[in-house]
């Protein structure tokens, strides 16, 4: 299961929502710290004010405590009043901050669910009662959650944007590199991004046209020397030697080999021809299998749904199977099988195999592994043409050596195949 923490969508959701929440969290306490050492010089001086008012008579008093909307209670009504714990203190950031500005033997109690305050100023007689003296930081906690939220997601919608333009550019470079045709990717993004989209389009319009060329000029090549080699059949026939001229057809049949090899690999898409079952086809060319001593032996069992390309189909089969009785060992096994609606083909034979160094190697075109893979008529194209025609049928192309012996290729197919 692929890590969604090692995508660059992952590591910058990771990145950017860490950075948010950690600055969030340092802000909301470094705010409220100074806000509570604000608020504690604040209550300092009503105190203060009051206190004195108190000295000055109670008329003073009285308006004083009107204007600061506060109380004097005395000593013995203080815990009739609704003072938490006994009016002990709790040593609340509140009250350590205010606490060492007051006289000795003063008293401060702060309940942080009402943000109302006590405070027994030195050894006067009595309590002031403040309220609202400094707000709860629970009540901060909604709207600083809502701005959290908003900011993760802001920071998500922002690294999926980020991370789009490069997610397209990886999938059509995946697309383009198992020899698909890609349209040209959308440039958008940063600067730096536009222009590597926009040189990766441009790579890929110049790869495609250097392909091109080469397919009309080996294509071209190919048709020319339908002509004499047909020429070179016939006069074969002519020949009085039957030496020579059983010599004289082998060339030229090999020669038609290769020209139809090349004629294969210079298309580039998939043949419209009508389809044909996959079983049926291989139960009909390649028979039934079931001798032991059979050079061909099929395990069928796609059913119905599995359909290809009827000259398609063919060529893959063809040179799947003249490859693996040239260079492999008896018997040949071809497999179908069909689960969840993707459909799979296998041909192995149970030969020496391909050395595993040389696996990539001989999936090149006009390549020829000496000496194991070598041979008459054969321009090393083979593997490549069933590769190409695979992916032209929307199907991906796997190779290798089976465990018990014997070289294998697996050709997968999804449900539109």
């Amino acid at each position: 299961m692929k890590n969604p923490f090692n995508t660059l969508f992952g590591r910058l959701a990771t990145m950017t929502v860490g950075l948010i929440v950690a600055v969030h969290l340092i802000s909301l306490t470094l705010v409220d710290r100074e806000r509570g050492q604000i608020d504690a010089e604040h209550a300092r001086r009503d105190v203060l004010l009051a206190v004195q008012a108190k000295h000055d008579g109670e008329a003073a008093a009285r308006h004083v405590a009107q204007t600061l909307g506060m109380e004097y209670i005395a000593e013995a009504d203080v815990g009739r009043s609704g003072c938490p714990n006994g009016c002990v203190g709790s040593d609340a950031p509140f009250e350590h901050d205010l606490l060492p500005r007051m006289p000795p033997d003063s008293r401060v109690v702060f309940d942080p669910h009402t943000g109302s305050l006590w405070i027994r100023y030195g050894n006067e007689p009595y309590w002031l009662f403040m309220r609202n003296a400094n707000l709860p930081g629970m009540r901060f906690v909604g709207s600083s959650l809502v701005m959290l939220v908003l900011a993760v997601c802001a920071a998500l919608f922002a690294a999926w944007q980020f991370q789009r333009p490069l997610h397209r550019l990886a999938d059509a470079a995946r697309e383009f590199r198992i020899g698909k045709r890609v349209p040209p990717v959308h440039e958008s993004g940063p600067a730096e991004m536009r222009s590597l989209i926009g040189d990766f389009n441009q790579m890929m319009r110049e790869l495609a046209q250097a392909e091109q060329e080469r397919a009309v000029m080996l294509a071209g090549v190919a048709h020319d020397l339908r002509a004499p080699i047909t020429r070179m059949q016939v006069r074969a026939d002519l020949l009085p030697d039957a030496a020579n001229r059983s010599g004289f057809l082998r060339d030229a049949e090999s020669l038609s080999r290769i020209v139809t090899q090349f004629l294969d690999y210079a298309r580039d898409t998939a043949d419209p021809s009508p389809h044909a079952n996959v079983d049926a086809h291989c139960r009909r060319h390649y028979g039934d299998g079931l001798d032991d001593e059979a050079l061909v032996r099929l395990h069928l069992n796609a059913g119905e749904g599995f359909n290809l390309p009827l000259v398609d189909l063919d060529r893959i089969l063809s040179n799947l199977i003249e490859n693996a009785m040239n260079y492999g060992e008896p018997p040949v096994e071809i497999s179908t099988s069909a689960a969840n609606g993707v459909y799979t083909l296998t041909v192995r034979d149970h030969g020496v195999g391909i050395p595993r160094d040389q696996l990539e190697r001989a999936l090149q075109p006009f390549t020829r592994l000496d000496p194991a893979r070598g041979g008459d008529a054969h321009c090393g194209l083979g593997l490549a043409i069933v590769r190409r025609l695979t992916r032209y049928n929307g199907g991906q192309f796997e190779c290798g050596n089976a465990p018990d012996g014997g070289f294998c290729v697996t050709l997968t197919f999804g449900v539109g195949s």
